[in-house]
């Protein structure tokens, strides 16, 4: 579903995708085994992928990064599979108890424990592509940021092109995008209409400011 998507994510930010950065198949199944159902395809696939990658698990303790449960932890409440938090805030995510069968089911937030649950993407994987994104991004030595002003989301579209495509990635409040041949990645949210963009390659954050023309500054 999402996997090569991930994996070329991963590529991009790091250089290399290795299986190191995945969870073993006989773990996944063991937390199938311990909760009583299936996970959804979307997130056996970030976990096959990226479900040991400190980075992307959120487990490196950068601020402003989501956490997501290695699958040993996975957590279940009143039904809702628990998946998802923010490190600095309490913030979570959950699949419902009526979606655990689907394989790209919808994921719900909350901002907090306890608090009453509301939709916030329509697909979990499209989530979970925008989650790696963003976890990646912010763990990348070269970064930058701005607010976009009305139009200049087409000039990022045209600059970066989504992660895998804009079908995968919209569903939400985030969208991410991409540029493998300078590995150059880009997470962008509604709720704030705040890019931030970030590399691993010295001069190629420079390049995609000159390009894009887009008042880039520090974060």
């Amino acid at each position: 579903m999402i996997e090569v998507v991930l994996q070329d994510l991963v590529s991009t930010a790091y250089g290399a995708c290795t299986p190191e950065d995945g969870c073993p198949r006989a773990e996944i199944e063991a937390a199938e085994e311990r909760l009583g159902f299936a996970l959804p395809d979307a997130l056996r696939d970030y976990y096959a992928v990226a479900g040991r990658h400190p980075e992307l698990t959120g487990t490196a303790g950068r601020e402003h990064t989501l956490w997501l449960s290695a699958p040993g932890r996975l957590d279940v409440e009143a039904g809702s599979l628990i998946f998802c938090g923010e490190n600095r805030w309490p913030a979570q995510w959950s699949v419902s108890p009526g979606d655990h069968g689907w394989p790209d089911p919808r994921v719900l937030g909350r901002s907090g424990p306890g608090e009453r649950w509301y939709s916030e993407f329509r697909r979990l994987s499209a989530f979970l592509v925008n989650l790696a994104c963003r976890q990646a991004v912010r763990s990348l030595p070269h970064q930058a940021a701005c607010r976009l002003r009305k139009g200049d989301l087409e000039v990022v579209e045209a600059l970066l092109g989504y992660v895998g495509s804009r079908d995968v990635c919209k569903g939400g409040g985030w969208l991410s995008f991409a540029d493998r041949s300078d590995r150059v990645l880009a997470d962008y949210c509604r709720n704030t209409s705040t890019l931030r963009v970030g590399t691993a390659v010295p001069g190629a954050l420079d390049s995609f400011r000159e390009r894009s023309g887009l008042r880039l500054g520090p974060v």
